[in-house]
């Protein structure tokens, strides 16, 4: 019985949730750190923020962020965008007096009228490092502006993973903001310096399907992914930790990012995401609670016909680096469905068959799996006793390689 016991806690005790970011001759390995699969009916607003951390007003979009403008529902949350005249509260900082003056709109005891509000969640928590992933489908409606980006405050530093337009429905914008050194790069007419960050088309358009938006943040760059394939490169460092948001937001003719809405627009409207995940390179894990649990309705939230086949259309030169970038080809990421089921999700191109084994403390093969050109797998494990395993990926002559747990009830006498 002792025995059992400590073989119990020793497979609790195994994480995982990691992710192989896979290259030509070698793969990087990511360990979960935090993030949020929306699977609950309500926010978590332990980790989560409604609006902007020193707000909720962007007084030259006449927009205000609401609570009321995200909703979890089917395993996804739905940032909402409404045309909506409402008055709320606007803080010091918020107002900006030569847009009062060119427009003659008023503050009344700290109360604005805006036209329009929208969902927005950013993180309580700083992050500096890392590899930041989002699952999101777009939509088609002109001036609607979704983005998904870092931003670390003073100094104004910020990492735009993307940015959207609804008009744009097959374009995604890179960008990043820095005190020094975005400037550097050149492109365009002329070939002329400018600062980094393009629009880059795609061969779909982003609102027909579920495609994933990711960035990995180190040292001295920033390297950005569209369904595992990379597709933008910016050298340069970033010194401050910084939040994390996901938004939709309303541009306005004549502001960033016009033009704005017009009588086509369809109201409200919405900006879906199904996850957010954040990896590490270090094998910790940031406050993971009930961790078997976290991901066991993923398999439901995932079609499993076409997932991932939105790709760059053509690449911007001076934003893709060929020779950073080339021998990146995606990603498998491995995940407990619940205890005794994994999913294995396969994204970029060129990976070819893949095969996987499951591998005993006897170092005894007791099941195996391949498959080829698909984007979804769940390892059914059931059938197996209570026990540690290792997990064995081969592809591309390279080996992969993690320690899971089964912990069958039904067998829990039996043991491996």
């Amino acid at each position: 019985m002792k025995k059992t016991i400590i073989l119990l806690i020793l497979a609790l005790n195994v994480n995982a949730q990691v992710m192989w970011q896979v290259k030509t001759n070698s793969s990087q390995k990511w360990y979960y750190q935090d993030g949020d699969e929306f699977n609950d009916s309500t926010i978590d607003e332990n980790k989560w923020m409604f609006g902007m951390p020193w707000g909720s007003v962007t007084m030259t979009q006449d927009l205000a962020f609401s609570r009321n403008n995200v909703i979890l529902e089917n395993g996804r949350a739905s940032f909402i965008s409404k045309k909506e005249n409402v008055s709320v509260h606007i803080n010091d900082w918020e107002i900006k007096p030569k847009y009062l003056e060119k427009t003659g709109k008023k503050v009344v005891d700290g109360i604005y009228d805006v036209n329009y509000t929208a969902g927005m969640l950013s993180s309580k928590r700083k992050f500096k490092y890392g590899y930041f992933e989002l699952r999101f489908k777009a939509n088609e409606e002109k001036g609607i502006w979704p983005a998904f980006w870092l931003f670390g405050g003073e100094p104004n530093e910020e990492i735009d993973f993307f940015e959207l337009k609804g008009e744009r429905e097959n374009q995604i914008h890179l960008d990043v903001h820095c005190p020094n050194g975005c400037e550097n790069y050149r492109g365009g007419f002329l070939n002329l310096k400018k600062n980094w960050g393009a629009w880059l088309k795609t061969n779909e358009s982003l609102a027909k399907n579920w495609n994933i938006i990711s960035g990995e943040w180190q040292p001295n760059y920033v390297k950005f992914y569209l369904n595992g394939q990379p597709i933008g490169y910016f050298e340069g460092d970033f010194k401050t930790y910084q939040y994390l948001f996901i938004n939709t937001s309303v541009a306005k003719d004549g502001e960033a990012f016009n033009p704005g809405p017009d009588e086509k627009t369809k109201w409200p409207n919405t900006f879906d995401v199904d996850y957010v995940r954040v990896w590490s390179k270090e094998d910790t894990i940031y406050d993971l609670k009930d961790k078997y649990k976290l991901f066991e309705y993923s398999p439901y939230t995932v079609d499993s016909v076409n997932l991932y086949q939105t790709q760059l259309k053509r690449k911007v030169n001076y934003v893709y680096d060929k020779k950073e970038l080339s021998n990146e080809l995606g990603t498998i990421t491995l995940l407990p469905v619940f205890y005794n089921k994994y999913s294995l999700s396969i994204t970029g191109k060129d990976l070819g068959k893949i095969k996987v084994d499951i591998i005993d403390r006897f170092d005894s093969k007791v099941a195996g799996f391949s498959f080829e050109n698909i984007e979804h797998y769940v390892m059914d494990l059931s059938a197996l006793p209570t026990g540690p395993y290792k997990v064995k990926i081969y592809l591309l002559n390279q080996i992969l390689t993690q320690d899971i747990p089964v912990l069958n009830p039904a067998q829990i006498g039996i043991q491996n």
